[in-house]
């Protein structure tokens, strides 16, 4: 398995982003044009039926991914507490949920400088992960 790094931690899921997303949207397309060009009832609930559809696959992978931020976010205080016997709630409340994802990029020793230090919390979170040496592998994403 290739090593992770902030080139190649983005995580793709083919069937979602290849297929579902673009049929469901061409769905609506073909929908809105039928609604457009052979107007009736039958042509508005389909239409408003794409709709669901495609609103059913974003808000199914929408749910999905706040669950795991909940379960980063629950690892780095777990992971916090392991290395400073002290809890995370002070510092996570001055930080913005994607600051804490990135975090969960760095080494033991980076995640605890880097999460203590207030210039941290100003930066966005693809440049705390530009800012990480060693990287610490996230495959489950």
């Amino acid at each position: 398995m290739e090593t992770q790094s902030f080139s190649n931690h983005v995580r793709v899921h083919p069937v979602y982003h290849y297929v579902a997303v673009p049929v469901s949207l061409a769905l609506v397309l073909a929908g809105l044009l039928n609604l457009i060009f052979y107007f009736s009832l039958a042509a508005v609930i389909l239409f408003i039926g794409m709709i669901i559809l495609h609103l059913a696959i974003y808000l199914a992978r929408d749910y999905a991914k706040k669950n795991q931020d909940r379960i980063i976010r629950t690892e780095s205080r777990l992971r916090y507490f392991e290395l400073t016997g002290k809890r995370l709630k002070e510092i996570e409340s001055h930080l913005a949920i994607g600051q804490l994802l990135a975090l969960r990029f760095a080494s033991d020793e980076e995640f605890v400088e880097l999460i203590q230090d207030p210039e941290t919390r100003k930066k966005k979170p693809e440049v705390i992960k530009h800012q990480i040496i060693q990287w610490n592998a996230d495959w489950m994403r």
